[in-house]
């Protein structure tokens, strides 16, 4: 029988349903029917292989143990966090991802080794404690052989929400059970977060007793500090999100955004385009992240981590000129408003720029700082908005091509700016709303383009940074918050 080719994302690749065995490195599978390795490829050092996950119950959260026979030189995956401590016994885990009864999910991972080393083999896996390979020791085998694409994985249909916790696991020793959060702080939302207006922060004793936690986990006095932009709180801003572009062999970090509902993020439409096709990106390629601070830190407490099942780009984006720089991304389930997860208010009221020039915004986001490498902490820059005159007149050939009336420039021209990784985070204004009953945070701008180092693919930040103009997309962004 032929092995049958599945697709997932942008990559091919065929799983044989009968052979456990590659004709090239005689790998056999300890459980054929819950992992099958993939036939070799081009690469001399590494092995691709499946793993099926089912479980007869819902799962909320999901740690798979992953143990070799002899060390490796790394375990990558595209599913979640990876930790090991002797390069034989890797952890993997999503505490966001639900495994529903019955359904089953393929998780896709490589290991790479040594050539001249024993080839390490999979010994066995750990569910949330319970041994499912080899087989009759934890959990049925799957209902089916089977692979989902990743549409049928992450359905568009409303998935059920989350609980306040993960499910834990069956095996109380099992140290697998860390959830990025910490004994004592509860991280679901309050009654109070449950219909959070927009625009708003937290600010209660919980909050402060996990950001004591958060500053002690991630303490650092070897390192100098020298920041042309400040670092932000945990929850400081809780509608960013990042955006990861899943590509090659792993997540790469993007773009960011705001979350400006429970199913919605908005976003630069070039951070969800391809750049030589210019067509808009697979919506199963991206994963977004909500209430993250750290950008490598994969467990910081509060994230949330969403699918997408929709990109919806401006119809007349240019990728000439930088027109019509905007996007909204619906997310596969809904997220829980938390203290470091909640929306942003859209602009409202008058959308003349003029009236802002010379006020500042605040701008996030983990772009490139003073030292030309990305930003660990979330850091923030409250840039003044610019004459649309002043800036063409600061360099003509430039912003005379990229600004237009649906876009403004802010900033600053003496090195301090947001630059490369900026791209698609927004500009938020505090002001009243316009039933006059409270202030909260309003977005109005999107973080698009700025001038380039010569001969460098990096920002220079002497020069004004272009923005798009939120509050002369609202038509756009509403209408495509009803798909």
């Amino acid at each position: 029988m032929p092995p049958v080719f599945i697709l997932l994302g942008s990559i091919c690749f065929a799983i044989p349903l009968l052979s456990t065995k590659t004709n090239a490195q005689q790998l056999e599978s300890p459980c054929p029917r819950l992992f099958v390795y993939e036939p070799p490829g081009a690469a001399p050092d590494k092995w691709y292989g499946i793993v099926t996950l089912v479980s007869d119950y819902e799962i909320s959260g999901v740690w798979l143990r992953i143990i070799l026979d002899n060390p490796s030189l790394q375990l990558g995956n595209w599913f979640g966090e990876v930790k090991t401590e002797d390069n034989k016994l890797y952890r993997v885990r999503d505490r966001n991802t639900i495994l529903q009864a019955n359904k089953p999910l393929h998780i896709r991972f490589y290991v790479k080794y040594d050539p001249s080393k024993p080839i390490p083999r999979l010994e066995s896996l750990r569910l949330n404690g319970k041994t499912i390979c080899p087989e009759g020791v934890g959990t049925a085998p799957p209902t089916s052989t089977q692979l989902y694409t990743n549409k049928e994985l992450y359905t568009t249909s409303p998935a059920p929400t989350l609980p306040s916790r993960p499910a834990k696991p069956d095996s109380d020793n099992d140290d697998d059970y860390f959830k990025g959060d910490f004994p004592g702080v509860d991280l679901s939302p309050t009654d109070d977060d449950v219909n959070v207006e927009c625009g708003t922060l937290a600010v209660s004793t919980r909050r402060k007793l996990v950001l004591i936690f958060i500053n002690f986990l991630y303490l650092d006095s070897s390192k100098p500090t020298v920041h042309l932009r400040p670092k932000t709180k945990a929850g400081q801003f809780p509608w960013h999100a990042a955006l990861y572009h899943s590509s090659g062999e792993g997540l790469n970090y993007t773009c960011g955004g705001s979350l400006i509902s429970r199913y919605h993020v908005v976003t630069a439409a070039h951070c969800v385009t391809k750049p030589i096709s210019q067509s808009v990106l697979d919506p199963d390629n991206l994963l977004i992240y909500l209430g993250k601070y750290y950008l490598k830190g994969w467990s910081n407490p509060g994230v949330q981590t969403r699918h997408v099942t929709k990109i919806i780009r401006h119809p007349q984006y240019s990728s000439e000129k930088y027109a019509n720089d905007v996007a909204v991304i619906r997310l596969h389930r809904p997220v829980e408003f938390t203290e470091f997860v909640r929306p942003v208010c859209l602009w409202e009221g008058n959308k003349d720029i003029h009236l802002l020039v010379g006020e500042s915004g605040a701008v996030v986001g983990w772009g490139y700082d003073e030292t030309g490498r990305l930003s660990e902490e979330l850091k923030m820059l409250n840039m003044p908005i610019i004459d649309k005159e002043k800036c063409i007149y600061s360099l003509p050939e430039f912003y005379s091509r990229f600004t237009n009336l649906d876009s403004y420039c802010a900033g600053f021209i003496n090195g301090t700016s947001a630059c490369n990784g900026d791209s698609g985070g927004g500009m938020v204004f505090k002001k009243t709303t316009e039933d006059q009953k409270r202030k909260a945070y309003h977005l109005r701008g999107l973080v698009s383009l700025s001038v380039a180092l010569q001969n460098q693919a990096k920002c220079d930040a002497t020069h004004y940074v272009v923005f798009t103009d939120v509050a002369k997309y609202l038509e756009f962004i509403k209408e495509a918050m009803m798909q």
